[in-house]
């Protein structure tokens, strides 16, 4: 309406606003929408600012256009590490997780202070890579190399990358050095990896330690009743079916963009 009536020109503020609404609707209309904001943008600016460009280049991210998003990213005069974020891991949700480390690489070449944003999507591309030693040395040079202090989330990846990689024991020794108080991101993410490896004693630990935290959250009972199942410990995946009914405790339906349509 703001548009088409002409009744206040739209700014970067409006742009990103409309953007971001648009990446969140990528799966219904929202990549035609934001193309046609793209559209608009073109034609009535002189150039991209940093903050309407990196919403475009996280709209095409997250709609699997990499393409596009580097076509918007490749001629912007003003970059800010949010933009660099947004293309790394725009290319590695699209086309691999070489090339977003590769960028990576770029960032670190045009001298741009990393923050910690780029560190969750650079270990997390790791971990989908199984690429253990790279994942560690990133880690490790947070504090040393860039002045980045980890937080809960960080160590949070370390845990999926080992995990993933099959060092189920380092992550658990990982987990319990820890400089932080424990939390069930970090617990949930060594959960996952040993539901993944069929590790049945470890993620029967991981998983007590974590219904002490959560003591009411149904996943956790739902991932350590199928880890059991998964190994065909019927009896004991039955007990915990059992106590989350026992308990009252409610399992969160779910539900598809198709359903609710």
């Amino acid at each position: 309406m703001m548009v088409h009536e002409d009744l206040v020109r739209p700014n970067e503020a409006t742009y990103v606003s409309v953007l971001c609404s648009c990446a969140g609707l990528v799966q219904g209309g929202g990549l035609s929408l934001g193309k046609q904001v793209h559209g608009y943008i073109v034609r009535n600016e002189s150039v991209f600012s940093v903050f309407t460009g990196t919403a475009l280049i996280d709209l095409y991210g997250k709609a699997g256009c990499s393409e596009s998003a580097m076509r918007v990213f490749n001629p912007m005069v003003f970059r800010a590490v949010c933009t660099w974020n947004a293309m790394i891991a725009s290319l590695a949700r699209n086309c691999g997780v070489m090339d977003a480390l590769d960028m990576f690489e770029e960032l670190r070449k045009h001298g741009v202070c990393v923050n910690g944003v780029t560190f969750v999507a650079d270990l997390t591309d790791c971990a989908r890579a199984k690429l253990v030693e790279l994942g560690l040395q990133l880690f490790h040079s947070m504090s040393s190399e860039f002045g980045v202090v980890p937080i809960m989330e960080h160590y949070g990846c370390v845990v999926d990358l080992l995990g993933r990689a099959g060092h189920l024991s380092e992550a658990d020794e990982f987990i319990r050095r820890m400089p932080l108080e424990l939390d069930a991101s970090v617990l949930g993410a060594l959960l996952g990896t040993c539901k993944i490896h069929s590790a049945v004693e470890l993620g029967h630990e991981v998983g007590k330690r974590l219904l002490e935290l959560q003591p009411r959250h149904c996943g956790r009972f739902v991932v350590l009743s199928n880890i059991l199942a998964g190994v065909e410990r019927w009896s004991h995946a039955a007990d915990l079916r059992k106590a989350i009914v026992d308990d009252g405790i409610r399992k969160i339906p779910a539900y598809s963009l198709i359903d609710s349509m």
